[in-house]
């Protein structure tokens, strides 16, 4: 009898001992995410890129580009620790115009091999450029994954990333610019 109690209180040992073994793994395995947590950064930051597009008189096509990068200190030292880059909203106006008068244009942006249209106004794809830039109306782009990978990888590999703009106006000479406005998150792991 005295052995099937001393067998009964080494398994009751054995019980106690699993269950506290599996408490400290578990806890263990939640400070080591919550330690993870601690070491990432969220940078909010905001790009403008401005694409001064000057056509002469007798052409009617223009292309323009731009590099880019988010220039914070975080993130310039993290590049190659971005676990996630997030364009929360992108934005173009026209902001000024020189030369012909009521030049209507078309276009569109692209960055790394993807193309995105632009000048997108209530009357299709074209825009009045002295209109826009008069009226300072801000024109929204609908961001996609594509670009946000694109956008992304450049940065990884670079610091920066290239924005071109290309298109048609119907009259030169004409000089105009485009302020291009990303609103961005990026996630750094800086561990």
């Amino acid at each position: 009898m005295l052995i099937f109690v001393k067998t009964i209180n080494i398994l009751k040992m054995k019980k106690i001992t699993t269950f506290f073994a599996l408490t400290i793994f578990a806890f263990a395995f939640n400070a080591c995410d919550a330690v993870d947590e601690l070491t990432k950064i969220d940078v909010d930051t905001t790009i403008t890129e401005d694409l001064v597009i000057s056509i002469a008189e007798g052409e009617t096509t223009f292309s323009e580009s731009a590099s880019i990068s988010i220039d914070d200190d975080d993130v310039q030292d993290n590049l190659d620790k971005i676990e996630d880059l997030q364009i929360t909203k992108l934005t173009y106006e026209i902001v000024s115009v020189t030369g012909t008068a009521d030049v209507i244009a078309s276009g569109s942006f692209t960055a790394q091999s993807s193309t995105y249209p632009w000048f997108q106004a209530t009357d299709g794809t074209t825009v009045n450029l002295t209109t826009a830039a008069n009226a300072g109306t801000v024109y929204e782009i609908e961001v996609d994954q594509s670009l946000v990978d694109a956008f992304e990888a450049d940065l990884k590999s670079g610091a920066t990333a290239t924005l071109s703009a290309s298109g048609t106006v119907s009259a030169a000479p004409v000089t105009f610019t485009v302020r291009v406005t990303a609103d961005v998150k990026v996630t750094v792991d800086a561990i």
